[in-house]
């Protein structure tokens, strides 16, 4: 079984935008034999860019992506405080502090 961690833009692409993936991304992510995760980093970097007027078209997102999640059977990764610690020192040089996390082995 394959498994995929969305980023943020492929969430909210899939969600709200699935023509924006390529062929090959829409089709891993379809799959039933796909395991797709999503941090919950992700939740919170489109709740602060809707918060900041970066993202507004994402508002009604903010509301009801756990359901969401849940309906497309993606399962949720949480962040614990290994991940907060692996991310202030991960070595490669990212100024994102959500891709940072992302970045963080489970």
């Amino acid at each position: 079984m394959e498994s995929l961690l969305l980023d943020t833009h492929a969430l909210l692409w899939w969600l709200a935008e699935p023509d924006r993936l390529s062929p090959r991304a829409h089709a891993a992510i379809a799959e039933d034999t796909t395991l797709v995760f999503v941090s919950t980093a992700s939740g919170w970097e489109i709740a602060t860019k809707v918060r900041l007027g970066k993202l507004p078209a994402a508002s009604e997102l903010v509301d009801d992506l756990a359901q969401l999640l849940e309906a497309q059977g993606f399962e949720l990764l949480p962040i614990t405080l290994r991940h907060g610690l692996h991310a202030g020192v991960y070595a490669v040089p990212h100024r994102d502090p959500f891709d940072r996390l992302l970045g963080c082995p489970g």
